[in-house]
């Protein structure tokens, strides 16, 4: 049985994850290797202390040893993991759920999100280990010495951006980013405003952060050129300029046309999902930009890239993956990045005015007792494939979250709306647009 999900271990603190999940990963991951170092960020949240003791005391149990990052975002991981040459990577983190849940993701030597095929080495043996009673004693492991100017410095060197003086707002989500994410554009040359850059895990994601833009628009003032928000692990990206949202396909697009204008887009191709809107897919058609597809989850669209020797994809997310400058979606990268392409290009939203997203809605579908003889994979092909012979101009797409014990429905083109009642009325559940 494969213990991670979409993207690491994750669930409710004291419940579907406890310390005893840390302490036999940590102890797994040290007994696949001899002597292994192991890399170790987390987020704010107010479980991360615990987890990170009983996960560094499951490294120790093993016979490895622990590099303790602190508070960082999740790309920091893997790339402290390749910097200072450790085995293994883990962040703690839920990334943008709330604040009750944590987790745990796993990155190999290289920096890389760990395979699925090493998961299922690591799930079994933390499955054949005898769960032992993680002891109340706390691991005080000192954090890495000047680990955030190093990154700081790591992170504006990468993208090589000079920020003259740019009035740049960010909400930080009271999360991994809250203080390195100001720090960056700061020593960037930016003027920065900050919200929600406190230490104060019990309010991350909370109406806050990448997943609230409204947060940030509410309070972007007169002068603002850009504005970022993030998540609570500093993976994803909410994009404003001046007041005006920023979708997150047409960042998607900005990014692929600049790199393609730039002679710097490898294969004049990128990699998006299967919830990559078409309208964006056409549009890169026009300048001769091809758009391949992954399965949803940034390890999939990695993968894909590393099949197909790319360097740049993302998610409708919000994750944008620059294989250039990081192994994994790291949102100061690509707020950086986005602020490069503003200088260089100018206004966003008119260089990216011909990217218009196709008719689409979404769909977030609890599944029950009822109906989860549909979750299966036959079962979502077999109502996909219903629906689409009766609306065979609309794009479907049906999945089991990896996150939560729902259905994501996913519609695009025509008619979707009535195409996504049939969907709804399978699952007997009302749409979420």
């Amino acid at each position: 049985m494969n213990l991670f999900g979409t993207d690491g271990i994750r669930g409710t603190y004291g419940s579907t994850l406890n310390d005893g999940t840390a302490f036999l990963l940590g102890k797994s991951l040290a007994l696949l290797s001899e002597c292994p170092i192991v890399v170790i960020a987390r987020d704010t949240r107010t479980s991360g202390a615990a987890l990170f003791s009983a996960l560094s005391k499951g490294v120790y149990a093993g016979g490895g040893n622990v590099i303790n990052l602190g508070v960082l975002p999740t790309n920091a991981v893997g790339h402290f993991v390749r910097k200072l040459g450790g085995d293994y990577g883990v962040m703690i983190t839920a990334s943008h759920n709330p604040p009750d849940d944590n987790g745990l993701k796993v990155f190999d030597r290289y920096g890389v999100k760990m395979c699925a095929s090493k998961q299922l080495v690591v799930s079994r043996m933390m499955s054949s280990l005898r769960e032992e009673t993680v002891s109340s004693v706390k691991v005080f492991e000192p954090v890495f010495y000047d680990i955030d100017n190093i990154y700081a410095e790591d992170v504006i060197r990468a993208v090589g951006v000079k920020l003259d003086r740019l009035n740049v707002a960010l909400d930080c989500c009271y999360g991994s980013a809250y203080k390195v994410a100001p720090l960056i554009f700061t020593k960037a040359g930016a003027n920065v405003t900050a919200y929600c850059n406190q230490n104060a895990g019990d309010k991350i994601n909370v109406a806050c952060g990448a997943t609230c833009p409204e947060f940030l628009q509410s309070r972007l003032g007169k002068g603002v050129q850009l504005g970022f928000a993030f998540d609570g692990d500093g993976d994803r990206l909410a994009v404003f300029e001046g007041k005006k949202f920023v979708s997150n396909n047409r960042i998607f697009y900005a990014v692929a046309k600049y790199l393609r204008e730039e002679g710097r887009l490898a294969h004049n191709t990128v990699c998006g999902t299967v919830l990559t809107n078409g309208g964006v897919e056409q549009a890169l058609g026009k300048l001769g930009v091809k758009l391949v597809r992954s399965g949803v989850g940034d390890i999939n669209v990695f993968n894909r890239m590393v099949q197909d020797g790319l360097n740049f994809g993302g998610e409708e997310s919000g994750h944008y993956l620059l294989c250039d400058l990081a192994t994994t979606s790291d949102a100061i990268v690509n707020a950086l990045f986005v602020c490069k392409i503003y200088q260089e290009r100018g206004s966003i939203l008119a260089y990216t005015a011909e990217c218009v997203d196709a008719p689409s809605v979404s769909a977030n579908i609890a599944l029950t007792d009822a109906n989860a003889r549909l979750s299966t994979n036959e079962g979502l092909s077999a109502c996909a494939n219903r629906i689409s012979s009766l609306y065979p101009n609309c794009r479907i797409v049906l999945r089991k979250s990896g996150t939560e014990n729902k259905i994501r429905a996913y519609l695009e083109g025509d008619n979707v709306e009535d195409a996504m009642k049939l969907v709804v009325a399978t699952f007997a559940q009302e749409p979420r647009k």
